[in-house]
C-alpha cells in the first residue's frame, strides 16, 4: 500500500468534500449539515479518513528514525506522525462540522508532507 494508496485515499477524500462546480447539482434535494456537507459524503468522508490515519500509523512504525539528507531535519519516521497529526485534524474538522476552507487548509498541509516524505522516503510506495 504505502505512500500512492494514501494519495488515492485523499484524492477522494477531496473529491467527496469539494466536488467540481459542474457535480453540484442545485435542483436535486437531499439533506445537509450545518456546513453544506451531506451526511452519506460525510460518512465517507470519515471512513476514508480513518483509513489513511491507520496506515500513516503502518508506515511510521516501519519507518526509519534517522533523517535522511534534504529531509530538513526531521526523519522519516517523525513526518508520518506529523501526518497522522494533520490527518487526526482534517477528521476532526469534519466531525464536529467546521467550515470547510479550515478543512482545505489542513488537507493542503498533508499534501505537502506527502510531497516532503516522498522527496526523502525512498520506498514508501
Amino acid at each position: 500500500m504505502g505512500l500512492s494508496f494514501l494519495r488515492r485515499l485523499l484524492g477522494k477524500v477531496r473529491a467527496e468534500l469539494f466536488p467540481p462546480v459542474s457535480m453540484q447539482t442545485p435542483f436535486r434535494r437531499r439533506r445537509v449539515t450545518q456546513r453544506g456537507v451531506a451526511p452519506e459524503v460525510r460518512s465517507r468522508v470519515v471512513t476514508k479518513l480513518v483509513e489513511a490515519i491507520e496506515e500513516a500509523e503502518l508506515l511510521a512504525k516501519a519507518s526509519g528514525k534517522r533523517t535522511r539528507r534534504g529531509g530538513g531535519g526531521i526523519s522519516p519516521k517523525e513526518r508520518w506522525y506529523q501526518l497522522m497529526a494533520y490527518l487526526a485534524q482534517v477528521l476532526d474538522g469534519v466531525l464536529k462540522n467546521l467550515d470547510l476552507e479550515s478543512v482545505k487548509e489542513k488537507m493542503d498541509q498533508i499534501d505537502l508532507v506527502l510531497d516532503e516524505l516522498q522527496r526523502t522516503t525512498p520506498t514508501s510506495g
